[in-house]
């Protein structure tokens, strides 16, 4: 089978997703991108077994607006122009399906009238118009403009345009699915796409060096991963209760690893020009030398920083399951979440690991140094977390679901453009 991915970066969602597909079932995966991500790094076996064609920056996308609808849409349709004429330009191309990201709207629309093959849309998200959840969650940092109210109406528009267009759609949790109307849930189905546990896995004798700094075998570590270091993802919660940690035992190091940009949220409205991580840094009393940012690291070398972790925080919002907790948990990770739906839904408290409210300080605190101080007691949490990535969301088990998805409604199509037989 011939399917054709459309992301705006690459690998993304699709990049592993798409080299299992060549690789486990002989299937030819084309891409059509618009830039090549760093976070990760596409491999370069990626590069080779998979072909990319690149989309051209839709001028519309450069506009500027006062209001946030004009743009969100005159970006959205300039997408979708450019994603067809780039398509119409390569005649190799004869997908026999095609998937589309539609974080902000699939850019797929205009495809029926190029190809005649099921359209499938990857819906990971539908913003929600409450006014305590997701982008507006902390009530703590609200949003300091007068159009923000408008915001998940605005970016949702093209959303439902997408899957409307669409035959199908998949989300990677039941939660995501959850977030979409209820009318559109016949349509989606919940498929997640795969954690490789085979590079994020527990391995004894990883050595202590975590960014060219040797780890003394005494200290312990207490680990945090976000691609930003933001509020959504907790990243100032963090902070605060690491500073609180450090007063207590003067053996840990807390290693951060993430870049310094606010993907989602009001961050930007609230620091000025500031980075929100310099912004947190500034207003939370701490010991540098305790802290280890990393940045942005390849997935080979994240794995070795959460096998040596021994105890890992994800506190974020109730929004889109960030693959480092997932990531985490396939190391064998002892993991203190927030309790949050996306959280609960891949974490049994007391089972996979432990929850505690986002914004109880003292909780979550009390919970991490009993962890550390015990550690003996915990590590079974890690090892269950392990066992329920390699039984639920490990590739092994993913991919061959997805391709059957793939393949399904794929067949659809096919089925209905049969004549009808004679009886």
């Amino acid at each position: 089978m011939n399917v054709l991915f459309i992301h705006q970066a690459f690998p993304a969602q699709f990049g592993r997703l798409s080299l299992e597909l060549t690789k486990r079932y002989g299937w030819t995966c084309d891409f059509l991108v618009e830039n090549l991500s760093s976070c990760p790094t596409p491999s370069a076996e990626m590069l080779e077994r998979l072909k990319l064609y690149r989309i051209p920056t839709p001028t519309e996308a450069r506009d500027q607006a006062p209001t946030p609808w004009p743009q969100i849409h005159a970006k959205y349709l300039g997408l979708c122009s450019a994603v067809f004429h780039a398509a119409e330009g390569i005649p190799d191309l004869k997908p026999d399906l095609i998937v589309g990201h539609g974080g902000r709207g699939s850019p797929t629309v205009f495809l029926p009238d190029l190809f005649d093959c099921p359209i499938l849309n990857y819906c990971e998200y539908y913003f929600s118009t409450d006014p305590r959840s997701d982008i507006s969650y902390r009530i703590d940092l609200p949003p300091a403009n007068d159009v923000a109210p408008f915001f998940p109406r605005c970016i949702n528009a093209p959303v439902l345009v997408a899957l409307t267009n669409a035959d199908g759609g998949y989300s990677a949790t039941r939660w995501q699915k959850q977030s979409f109307p209820k009318r559109f849930h016949p349509k989606i189905e919940v498929q997640f796409d795969g954690i490789d546990t085979e590079i994020y896995c527990p391995k004894e004798g990883t050595p202590r060096v975590i960014a060219g700094r040797a780890i003394p075998k005494g200290t312990k570590i207490v680990t945090f991963v976000a691609r930003g270091l933001e509020s959504m993802r907790g990243f100032d919660v963090f902070m605060k209760v690491a500073a609180r940690i450090a007063r207590q035992r003067s053996d840990v190091l807390f290693v951060i690893a993430g870049n310094d940009h606010a993907y989602y949220g009001w961050d930007p409205l609230h620091v000025g020009q500031a980075s929100f991580k310099s912004w947190v840094l500034d207003r939370v009393k701490h010991d540098p030398d305790r802290f280890l940012f990393t940045g942005q690291v390849s997935p080979e070398v994240l794995a070795d920083i959460l096998r040596l972790s021994d105890l890992h925080l994800y506190l974020t919002v109730p929004f889109v399951l960030s693959w480092s907790l997932l990531d985490a948990m396939a190391c064998g990770c002892v993991v203190l979440g927030s309790d949050v739906p996306p959280v609960r839904e891949v974490i049994d408290n007391g089972i996979h690991g432990l929850i505690e409210p986002l914004f109880d300080l003292d909780h979550l605190t009390e919970t991490a140094l009993r962890v550390l101080d015990d550690p003996a007691t915990y590590k079974p949490l890690g090892n269950a977390a392990r066992a329920r990535m390699e039984a639920d969301y490990s590739l092994d088990v993913c991919v061959p679901r997805l391709k059957d998805y793939f393949e399904r409604m794929a067949s659809r199509r096919l089925a209905s453009a049969l004549p009808d037989a004679d009886v």
